[in-house]
């Protein structure tokens, strides 16, 4: 996991995030990694609009961020 998120830091790839908050609460957020730090990551939280730490062991899953195109037919 934490070699994955060191190449979405480094690619500045946004992904998008299950996370197990301290109050046990399950969140889903997209972030973009600035720096994986032995049980951390720094990342900028695109809900919260700002720079956030998140516990490597309560990341529950991640997946790149897919480019949202609409598909408009004619």
């Amino acid at each position: 996991m934490h070699r994955l998120l060191s190449l979405y830091a480094k690619r500045q790839m946004p992904i998008e995030m299950i996370y197990l908050a301290k109050d046990g609460q399950i969140t889903q957020r997209e972030i973009s990694v600035l720096q994986v730090d032995g049980r951390t990551v720094v990342a900028f939280c695109h809900l919260r609009k700002t720079k956030r730490t998140f516990l490597l062991e309560n990341i529950l899953s991640f997946v790149p961020v897919k480019n949202k195109k609409t598909n408009i037919s004619l």
